[in-house]
């Protein structure tokens, strides 16, 4: 990724303990450092994409959840903007995958893993279904915290790996995605922070009575 893009990814401390408070773990990987150089293998390369495509693809999706819940304007608009960014992010793995003849049903996951994401994700559903208002507005916004960063995270991979097999312009397309989910997930924050204000006031406002 480039430098911009790396810049991108400051984050506070608030932020980060935050989404950990909340179960979120991969919303670091957004914050590390560019993987080394490597010779993957195919397999590798199918895995790696094969990640990639199925959270971007997920997330992709995001957007959906506007049919029956009502946000602020502004956090509607980047769920719709997360969407078609991710979207179009996973159909670009897509193309590069078909050109290859590469897989992408290879995760590579043991049935355990799988299991667990699954639970985890079904949970992440209730607690948005269930939730309303501000609370809903935070734990969606923070959702999108962890997702974005572990997508940018995986793009990182697959953008090495295709280095790696010297398809750097593919290599480059998708290293360019990273920095459009890097952008994005800066917007997020922000937007978190916006939205945390009104139970930071009410926290205050009890502590101080």
């Amino acid at each position: 990724m480039t430098g911009a893009g790396r810049a991108r990814r400051g984050v506070s401390w608030a932020v980060l303990f935050a989404a950990a408070a909340a179960g979120s773990t991969s919303s670091l990987l957004g914050c590390g450092t560019r993987p080394p150089a490597i010779r993957g293998t195919i397999d590798e390369r199918s895995q790696a994409m094969s990640l990639a495509w199925r959270v971007l693809s997920d997330n992709a999706g995001v957007d959906g959840i506007l049919a029956i819940k009502s946000p602020s304007e502004a956090t509607a608009g980047l769920l719709r903007e997360i969407a078609t960014t991710c979207g179009e992010a996973a159909s670009r793995l897509e193309t590069i995958a078909k050109a290859s003849s590469i897989p992408l049903d290879a995760t590579g996951l043991p049935a355990p893993e799988v299991r667990v994401r699954s639970a985890i994700k079904g949970a992440t559903t209730r607690e948005l279904l269930f939730s309303s208002g501000d609370a809903f507005e935070r734990r969606v916004l923070l959702t999108q915290v962890e997702a974005l960063g572990y997508a940018d995270a995986l793009l990182d991979e697959v953008s090495a790996q295709l280095k790696a097999a010297d398809l750097s312009k593919d290599a480059e397309e998708v290293a360019a995605d990273g920095d459009r989910l890097a952008s994005l997930r800066v917007k997020v924050i922000d937007r978190l922070a916006v939205a945390a204000e009104p139970a930071a006031r009410d926290a205050a406002a009890s502590g101080g009575g």
